[in-house]
């Protein structure tokens, strides 16, 4: 027998003894009982047990007291009554009487009660008198002029041909006289001739609502050279 037919005998059986040491190997430990370790019966220091929170806070529903309705005694009635009841008037509160000096009293109408039972009205309040002057265009009739002077032209403002128009403020007391005037358009050569002028100027009193007032107004002077 050649080499060749020898080695091709021998090898299956080397596989197959093989196989069986490789399966005996894995298949014997899984026969033999297994060892578990040992379960501690207590827990490790490390290990701390936690406390279980308490249940939340529930508020309790507020409970409702419920009381009786008491009726009031001007409500409607819900039943028609067996009889009505007449009215009885009230009398009408008085004020206190005040003496006075002269003897008499004040009522209760704010009149001055006298001897003969007269009952008279309260005097009318005074009005005020008017501090601020008060347009001629916010009065129903203006201030009449009863005394006039015409301005003089000047002489230097006559050989310089000098004209113009100067328009001044002026002011009326309570009399009607010019209190104070202040220049609003000004020629320099002609506005003293103007104010000195009108400084001359008296008119009517102002009378507004019974009383005398200041008025404002506007003069308005034409300066004009004869040719």
């Amino acid at each position: 027998m050649s080499p060749s037919g020898r080695l091709s005998g021998t090898l299956p059986v080397s596989v197959g003894v093989h196989f069986v040491a490789l399966l005996g190997f894995l298949v014997w430990p899984l026969t033999t009982g297994i060892l578990l370790p040992p379960v501690p019966s207590t827990l490790p220091i490390y290990i701390k047990a936690i406390a279980v929170p308490p249940p939340p806070f529930v508020r309790p529903a507020p409970t409702r007291v419920t009381s009786t309705a008491r009726v009031s005694e001007d409500a409607a009635p819900t039943t028609a009554p067996e009889k009505i009841n007449p009215e009885v008037a009230s009398p009408t509160p008085s004020l206190p009487d005040v003496a006075v000096a002269d003897g008499s009293s004040v009522g209760d109408l704010g009149g001055i009660v006298g001897s003969d039972g007269f009952v008279a009205p309260p005097p009318p309040p005074v009005p005020q008198r008017t501090s601020a002057p008060v347009r001629v265009s916010e009065l129903v009739q203006e201030p009449r002029k009863i005394v006039d002077a015409r301005p003089i032209y000047p002489e230097l403002a006559r050989q310089s041909h000098v004209e113009g128009t100067v328009i001044l403020e002026a002011i009326l007391d309570r009399n009607g006289r010019i209190d104070r005037v202040r220049v609003l358009r000004s020629v320099p050569l002609l506005d003293a001739a103007a104010i000195e002028a009108v400084r001359q100027w008296l008119y009517t009193p102002t009378v507004l609502n019974g009383q005398p007032v200041q008025v404002l107004m506007t003069i308005t002077i034409n300066f004009q050279l004869q040719r």
